[in-house]
């Protein structure tokens, strides 16, 4: 969201470097060797030893103390402050656990908007999908689950797969929809929380909705993407085995297809992850969002990718904890209705009962898997753009008697009384 300060992508698109220290800021340290005040230094957690490649720093590499290891000389004293927490996150770039309980801290500050917005959202998506379902399966269900009848013919088992398949994309493409318009909303309303600020849900709609075209376009660019692959990577094991080459070679051709789509897919996946909060907090354009997530992840490309198979798991694992209690509730249900010799789960009691459990289950889910993929975001740039010196400034974090100016470096006395963000230059943070 470019109207607030910190946001827009640096010009370039290139890693900043850490701003340059000002003759003031030298002239206010103290002298090699004391401490704040005139005192003895006490020893404090510091970044680093500068000049270090990043996994010797602090940020990547075993933790010396706190932080890393003692400073060189020519950094001054060790610093008395820690990185500023103006919201859900601390400024500085983030760990794994960090990034989870971010999204944990975001969900609780502003539950209204993140869980009340989510479960309406469900709500909505169920009264489209649940009689769609039961339009499509209800009289397949009816003959296919029934015990006193013979068996299905194979007509009647086509006949179910068909409808179920049919259901099941009807349904993934209205949670599509619905899980786009909520993900616009729910990163507008992060990049407020990371700030130390709330937004109401007319506030936080307004700022998102003119970023939703661009946002389907990137999840229709990148499904193309995809599908696009999966016939490159599959059609040669198709081919052979159409025109009636040997069984053995052609399922050994499509087999290694469908292994470099697989492998393919995940690599497009994790690469375009940043892509949806890109479009909404730098408004950039479809494929200059793309390719702008495709170059923040380069360099961490399976960090990226251990965090988001993580949030996934985490995600999928509450899903199943929600919902197992209504699905089994449904089946209850059904049976209950049908008798033992009809248990029929498209009739339409089960599918209420299995909706509520859908609902209850994607209010919580998806803003989880929503504002942990923007913390990936907003890690990436602080770790390759020093993101939070410019969130900082927005937060209003600078010396006593100063405004903060975004483009300048944060400088002033720091003071053990009350340290403020940039007493100290942080190392610049590498990929």
């Amino acid at each position: 969201m470019t109207d607030q300060p910190g946001w827009a992508a640096p010009e370039g698109d290139a890693p900043r470097q850490q701003p340059p220290l000002s003759s003031d800021w030298a002239a206010q340290q103290p002298p090699p060797g004391a401490g704040y005040g005139g005192q003895p230094p006490q020893p404090q957690p510091t970044y680093g030893t500068p000049g270090q490649p990043p996994a010797q720093r602090g940020w990547g590499g075993p933790p010396q103390g706190d932080w890393g290891g003692p400073p060189a000389s020519g950094w001054g004293p060790a610093a008395t402050w820690a990185p500023p927490k103006p919201g859900v996150i601390p400024l500085r770039p983030l760990g794994v656990g960090e990034i989870l309980d971010g999204a944990i801290s975001t969900i609780r500050a502003n539950p209204r908007l993140m869980l009340g917005l989510s479960a309406i959202v469900a709500v909505a998506t169920q009264l489209v999908t649940v009689p769609i379902t039961w339009l499509l399966l209800h009289d397949v269900g009816n003959s296919s689950f029934s015990f006193d009848q013979p068996s299905t013919t194979g007509q009647g088992d086509f006949t179910l797969t068909a409808g179920a398949l049919s259901a099941s994309a009807i349904q993934a493409l209205v949670t599509l929809i619905a899980t786009l318009l909520l993900t616009g909303v729910l990163t507008v309303a992060l990049s407020r929380a990371v700030l130390g600020q709330s937004v109401a849900a007319g506030d936080a709609w307004a700022a998102a909705r003119p970023r939703l075209l661009p946002l389907f376009g990137v999840t229709l660019f990148v499904l193309l993407i995809e599908i696009g692959v999966a016939v490159v990577a599959l059609a040669p094991g198709i081919l052979l085995l159409v025109l009636g080459a040997p069984g053995a070679a052609g399922g050994l051709v499509l087999a290694a297809g469908a292994i470099a789509w697989l492998c393919a897919g995940i690599y497009l996946y994790v690469s375009f992850a940043l892509a949806p909060a890109i479009t909404v907090l730098e408004k950039q354009g479809v494929v200059a969002s793309l390719r702008r997530s495709h170059r923040l992840v380069k360099g961490a490309w399976w960090r990226t990718f251990g965090i988001l198979l993580l949030v996934n798991v985490i995600a999928y694992f509450l899903n199943g904890v929600l919902s197992v209690p209504f699905i089994v509730g449904s089946l209850a249900v059904a049976w209950a209705v049908g008798g033992s010799d009809n248990v029929n789960p498209y009739a339409i009691a089960p599918l209420l009962v299995t909706a509520v459990g859908t609902i209850i289950a994607s209010a919580v889910t998806w803003p989880f898997t929503a504002v942990s993929s923007a913390l990936i975001y907003v890690d990436r740039r602080i770790r390759r753009e020093a993101l939070d010196l410019e969130l900082a400034r927005a937060a209003g974090y600078t010396p006593q008697g100063q405004s903060a100016t975004p483009g300048t470096p944060l400088q002033g006395t720091p003071t053990a009384e009350a340290p403020r963000y940039g007493d100290q230059p942080a190392p610049p943070y590498g990929g």
